[in-house]
């Protein structure tokens, strides 16, 4: 038989059972659109975090407390845990005795409640050496920043100063801020920009509902015999030199930190570790489309088989005209391979009517990419043409003469 004919015989066999075509298409068209919503909600979600960390200085190194693994090549430590450093006054110089670094600017946060005219409410508290916080002196939105002579003076975010209190909070005004059972009064002296929220930057990391003061407030306030740096915000020369100056750090701060943890790390590397696991959830979310797609597939084989069983006598006159074994077989695999490829192209359609839907209404990112929409259809055309495997074959088989005989 000749291609044209088969596919004329096959556009006659749908058309003349619409409704067990439409059902046996059915599952394929589902789990289609499933794959192509799941892979396009998975690649919104890793373009979002890549979008967010675009916007962040890659040539700032955090140095922080503890050990932390990010990036492709952080691996997993078995080693006792040891004791988070405390950083000092010393290894502020020296980080600054590193070649590379530009500045250090050394930082301290906190919880916080504040209180403002007879209203509390919970804030982040950061304590700053206004000097070496350009970053932060050039987002003043209202008033200034702080200077070093500055003791009971505070500059706060822009979601402090609108959003926490009914009573806008301005430069001039009073609040008053408790950690544990320690207070102090402080004057507000500036108002920083609102800044684009990220979702991905960690708790604390949004600047719109963060408070700034001076270590010498911050170490009053905190109450500490001994007043320890959090973190160190370090800014780097070049960029390019980014990991040399990571290792000149950690060598230089083993001096003083032999049998305690500590580690730098970048938004670079933060990138790299989210990317990875964001990568993996978007082909699990493929995957789960991918189990309705073979459900689909199951179905498939099973109308197919049915249709064989119908259309013996059918089978057993094409073979004495002359039809081949051949023939019957690829009939009925290009009969599958059809109906994968026309329900596939529905259930691509579908699935991107349904993720620009889920984008606009339920406020999820989601990015429709070349990549979902092949591998939709490579998965809905390959489960249809397997599922059609096993009835093309029986039917292949089936004796003419026995089959010429069926009621």
């Amino acid at each position: 038989m000749k291609l044209p004919d088969m596919l004329e015989f096959i556009a006659v066999g749908f058309k003349a059972d619409r409704f067990k075509t439409l059902m046996s298409s059915l599952g394929i068209i589902i789990g289609v659109m499933a794959i192509v919503v799941m892979l396009s909600v998975g690649e919104g979600l890793y373009s979002g975090v890549s979008s967010q960390f675009s916007t962040l200085n890659l040539d700032v190194i955090r140095v922080m407390p503890g050990t932390f693994n990010f990036g492709s090549s952080a691996q997993p430590s078995f080693r006792t845990p040891q004791e988070p450093a405390k950083f000092t006054d010393k290894d502020t110089k020296a980080l600054e005795n590193v070649v590379g670094i530009k500045t250090v600017a050394p930082e301290t946060s906190a919880n916080v409640v504040i209180r403002f005219r007879d209203k509390n409410s919970s804030a982040s508290l950061t304590g700053v050496e206004p000097k070496k916080e350009t970053d932060l002196n050039s987002k003043i939105a209202l008033g200034r920043f702080l200077t070093d002579s500055d003791y009971k003076s505070i500059v706060i975010g822009s979601g402090i100063s609108d959003g926490l209190f009914r009573m806008t909070v301005t430069p001039g005004n009073k609040i008053r801020l408790y950690y544990q059972d320690r207070y102090m009064d402080f004057k507000v002296v500036g108002v920083l920009q609102e800044q684009q929220q990220t979702s991905f930057g960690g708790p604390g990391n949004n600047q719109n509902t963060q408070m700034y003061i001076t270590h010498k407030a911050m170490k009053e306030l905190l109450g500490r015999e001994n007043y320890y740096y959090g973190s160190f915000q370090v800014t780097v020369e070049d960029p390019s030199q980014v990991d040399d100056v990571i290792a000149r750090i950690k060598t230089n701060l083993q001096r003083y930190h032999k049998n305690e943890a500590y580690d730098a790390t970048t938004a670079k590397d933060m990138l790299s570790s989210l990317l990875s696991i964001l990568t993996m959830v978007k082909y699990a979310l493929g995957g789960i489309g991918a189990i309705s797609l073979v459900v689909g597939g199951i179905g498939i084989a099973n109308v197919m088989m049915l249709t064989v069983k119908e259309r013996i006598r059918e089978i057993g006159v094409m073979k004495a005209l002359g039809a081949t074994m051949r023939d019957i077989r690829v009939q009925y695999l290009l009969e599958a391979g059809v109906l994968g490829i026309v329900s596939s192209i529905i259930g691509i359609t579908l699935g991107v009517i349904v993720s620009f839907a889920i984008g606009s209404l339920a406020g999820l990112p989601s990015a429709i990419t070349p990549q979902s929409i092949v591998i939709g259809m490579l998965f809905g055309s390959l489960t249809t043409i397997i599922a059609g495997v096993y009835p093309a074959n029986k039917a292949a088989k089936l004796d003419p003469i026995e089959a010429l005989r069926a009621e």
